[in-house]
């Protein structure tokens, strides 16, 4: 069972998400002198996944989903591209570990160094928000206890 909450999860999912899709837009920039910044990139990946404006607009926000995931990667496959679809669509484990990862920052005070701003302030027994950035290891010694 996980100590963290499902909010946490789809929350750090769709960061990882789109860290991955704005990884790849740079990569395709650095990999075909004829595309000039990231904007063209995430246009070019569009019309490759026949994806509509409103989806591609989405993208930057929410990450890539479904089958637009195998799209861009067989995009990327094009430019041999060292990118995978773990880092466009994160796993649970990856999700779990990051997570992990982030909460140990907060917890040993050094939560300047976190950028995940999605943790369940409620489920960390946190009343105030900017309380997490200034946390210190005896205010979240468990995650989950209220």
């Amino acid at each position: 069972m996980s100590k963290f909450t499902e909010s946490e999860r789809a929350a750090m999912a769709e960061e990882l998400a789109v860290n991955g899709f704005n990884s790849l837009l740079r990569l395709i920039v650095l990999h075909d002198e004829n595309i000039s910044d990231v904007t063209s990139a995430k246009y070019k990946v569009g019309i490759y996944c026949c994806a509509s404006g409103s989806a591609i607009k989405s993208w930057s926000k929410h990450g890539l989903r479904g089958i637009y995931v195998e799209r861009a990667l067989e995009f990327a496959a094009c430019y041999h591209l060292p990118i995978n679809a773990h880092q466009l669509e994160p796993t649970k484990a990856i999700i779990e570990q990051w997570l992990e990862y982030d909460y140990n920052l907060v917890k040993s005070g050094r939560a300047k160094a976190s950028t995940f701003n999605g943790w369940d302030i409620a489920a960390r027994g946190i009343l105030d928000k900017e309380l997490v950035k200034k946390a210190n290891s005896k205010r979240l010694t468990c995650v989950g206890e209220v």
